[in-house]
């Protein structure tokens, strides 16, 4: 659960982390801040690259509205993360709710397409700094949530719930230790890999990773 102890300590922790890679903070300013990738999802691919910088264009398309990719300027030092799922009615759609399993409750997937979905989470994030293996292979199933109460079920016909239960502060993210520096002027190529495509997909359904993070703006040496 989060508090203000654990968010004083990952203040300072990524104070200390930036100073550590030889950033001057002192005119800094730190702010709590996440950076947020998405990306189609689509029947025959293996490996979705997660466009983490603004300037990344390796998916050849304009960036969705929703997401929120590190500036140039500026460096994030990320505490947790998420990765999980979602299910817009269109391309410009910014109405959708996130989701922390393949939910078959109303207006999100049908039961074949939950269950391709779940190939997911068999996968891995990794993640490349300026050609350095920064992070190997972190596994997916630790974002895997199913909520005690889902939407369109209950005991009786009366019971019937009309939505997933989720703490947006808690569920589907994980803690990051160490703390993962993204630098707005690096190249940074991260991926989700799974073990084999998924064999149904959703139109315009997406995958979304969050990075919770303390901001630091203007630091690096891009102007």
């Amino acid at each position: 659960m989060a508090n203000q102890i654990g968010s004083r300590l990952v203040f300072e922790n990524a104070k200390s982390f930036i100073q550590s890679q030889g950033y001057d903070v002192s005119q800094a300013v730190l702010t709590q801040s996440y950076v947020r990738s998405e990306v189609a999802l689509s029947t025959g691919v293996t490996n979705y690259r997660l466009p983490i910088v603004v300037n990344d264009s390796s998916n050849g398309a304009t960036a969705f509205s929703t997401e929120r990719r590190v500036q140039l300027q500026d460096i994030h030092v990320c505490s947790s993360i998420f990765i999980g799922l979602a299910s817009p009615s269109s391309s410009t759609d910014a109405a959708f709710p996130l989701l922390s399993y393949p939910s078959i409750a109303t207006n999100q997937f049908s039961a074949a397409q939950a269950d391709a979905l779940n190939t997911i989470y068999n996968g891995f994030l990794t993640m490349q700094v300026n050609n350095q293996n920064i992070l190997p292979s972190w596994d997916i199933y630790r974002h895997y949530y199913v909520p005690q109460t889902q939407g369109g079920v209950g005991i009786t016909a009366q019971t019937v719930l009309p939505i997933d239960q989720i703490d947006g502060g808690e569920n589907g993210f994980y803690p990051v230790e160490p703390n993962l520096l993204l630098n707005g002027a690096a190249n940074i190529v991260a991926s989700i890999v799974i073990p084999a495509a998924i064999s149904t997909v959703k139109a315009d359904s997406r995958l979304v990773c969050i990075f919770r993070t303390i901001l630091a703006q203007n630091v690096t040496s891009v102007r």
